[in-house]
């Protein structure tokens, strides 16, 4: 599930302290999605925090066959044991620096559908699948691109504030299936996907994180990047939904 449909239905978890981590105390523009919906496709154009609810989409709606997949995997911590067994060999680099390391893996081959959903299977809370697919022979609307570099931290937003441009970090179409229909509303809009019927043209998500507060681990013993780490913040999520011509404006308050 995505990390910003369990806020909203009240589950916080590991996911969703992993992606607070990198916010400060304050308001911060969150991840946005447009979604516009035709008889035969759904196109999507997302930001980071969306991604891994369409490349699951792909993966368990795609044609079978063979699909070129490209791309990066980051992972914040050594997980390379874990997709060893894979039928889909990749070899990680580890990169330092001041921070904590980094584990890459590049992905530019054609693989079986069936290949591919193991691989996205492994995933974790500091892990980031940033594909790009599509199918080897003729499978339109089939086709989503990622980016292989992650976005600049915006500034700090306003309460209810979003900005003007459309996301382009996550982007392609899916086909407009019953159970891929379903599976994308009950993961973006889990709180109102009743409100979408056959005659929905399009839909915008907009999100704004407000931080109320970050209580820090006392212990001596840990460093300052495990007690980053490992703060818990008291938050509120603010979300304005678009269908159509209709606005509609909630909040979710939450601790991770």
């Amino acid at each position: 599930m995505n990390w910003l449909a369990k806020v909203v239905q009240d589950e916080p978890d590991e996911f969703v302290h992993a992606k607070l981590v990198k916010y400060g105390i304050g308001s911060h523009h969150g991840p946005r999605a447009y979604l516009t919906f035709s008889k035969k496709r759904i196109s999507f154009k997302v930001d980071l925090g969306f991604e891994d609810t369409f490349i699951q989409g792909y993966v368990d709606g795609a044609p079978e066959g063979t699909h070129r997949i490209s791309g990066l995997i980051v992972s914040y911590s050594d997980r390379t044991n874990e997709f060893a067994d894979l039928n889909m060999p990749l070899l990680w680099k580890k990169s330092g620096g001041k921070g904590p390391p980094t584990y890459k893996a590049k992905l530019n081959e054609i693989a079986p559908l069936q290949d591919i959903k193991q691989l996205v299977q492994n995933e974790g809370p500091t892990t980031f699948f940033l594909l790009s697919m599509s199918p080897s022979a003729a499978g339109t609307p089939w086709k989503m691109t990622t980016k292989t570099s992650f976005p600049k931290a915006p500034k700090g937003a306003e309460e209810g504030q979003t900005k003007v441009k459309a996301p382009v970090f996550c982007k392609g179409a899916l086909a407009n299936t019953p159970d891929i229909m379903e599976f994308i509303l009950r993961e973006t809009l889990p709180d109102l996907w009743e409100k979408i019927d056959q005659k929905t043209k399009k839909v915008e998500i907009l999100h704004t994180i407000v931080i109320e507060s970050i209580e820090i681990p006392e212990d001596p013993n840990l460093s300052f990047a495990e007690k980053r780490k490992m703060a818990k913040r008291t938050a509120r999520l603010l979300r304005k939904v678009v269908i159509d011509d209709k606005e509609f404006t909630s909040e979710y308050e939450f601790v991770a």
